[in-house]
């Protein structure tokens, strides 16, 4: 799929999802029996998997059930994620296949190691390797809707810890590279090449627990920090936190 043309769907579904949050909280007041709320949140992902994460975006409205549970909706952008390029391995004259190491986001198609090279005396060499591919994920921006449970426990007159638990149903742009290795290959020889460019998608459960400090009735500040693990057949199983900062409009 062009870049333009994701770029294009991206900013379309974020439209539709933030118009859809909007609406969720104007019509949030028609079940809560202590009111709602609406905020936005900016933060940070991180990830053990991954290399490499960036800037978080989120909407969030919700309804107060009782007075310590609400029900939340909300719109969630992790940003861009991505891998760092495997490093290819073995490629001398050794009698291992070649290979690459750092390759857990994705697949090594391995060569033959062919016939040995007799040499007397001293170590046989292996001089016709077959050549290794790696296919797998380079980069991926989760984005999507949220739906949670959170709970609430007051700690001071201001001041409650929360948790929350839901889930957390996604679409992903990414991109899969290929890198070929060939015996005694030059790192001009392992630059990557773009496999694929594509969309996934996929419903995973989120939880978090965080903080909110309310300064007045109609406003309320929140940090909290969220956990997902996303995964789908495109996609390698990957956790994403989200460490994120908001203002909430309390009605």
């Amino acid at each position: 799929m062009p870049a333009s043309k994701i770029q294009s769907t991206s900013k379309f579904r974020i439209g539709k999802l933030s118009a859809a949050v909007i609406a969720l909280s104007m019509s949030a007041s028609l079940f809560a029996s202590e009111g709602g709320f609406i905020g936005v949140y900016g933060g940070g992902a991180s990830s053990q998997e991954a290399d490499s994460t960036s800037s978080t975006f989120k909407i969030l409205t919700g309804a107060h059930i009782t007075s310590r549970l609400t029900l939340e909706f909300g719109y969630v952008n992790f940003g861009a994620t991505s891998y760092d390029d495997p490093e290819a391995i073995n490629l001398g004259n050794n009698n291992q296949n070649i290979s690459f190491n750092n390759a857990e986001h994705g697949s090594i198609a391995f060569g033959q190691l062919g016939e040995a090279t007799i040499v007397d005396p001293g170590k046989d060499t292996y001089d016709a390797k077959g050549s290794a591919e790696f296919t797998g994920m380079s980069e991926f921006t989760p984005e999507g809707a949220l739906i949670n449970f959170r709970y609430r426990f007051p700690m001071l007159d201001s001041l409650d810890f929360f948790l929350k638990t839901g889930f957390f149903a996604w679409v992903a742009d990414y991109k899969t590279i290929k890198i070929t290795a060939v015996q005694n290959a030059t790192a001009a020889d392992l630059i990557p090449t773009t496999e694929k460019t594509s969309q996934t998608s996929g419903v995973n459960a989120i939880s978090g627990a965080g903080f909110i400090y309310k300064p007045m009735p109609q406003l309320s500040l929140r940090a909290e920090l969220e956990s997902t693990a996303i995964s789908s057949f495109e996609m390698p199983r990957t956790r994403l936190q989200n460490l994120s900062f908001g203002i909430n409009w309390e009605f």
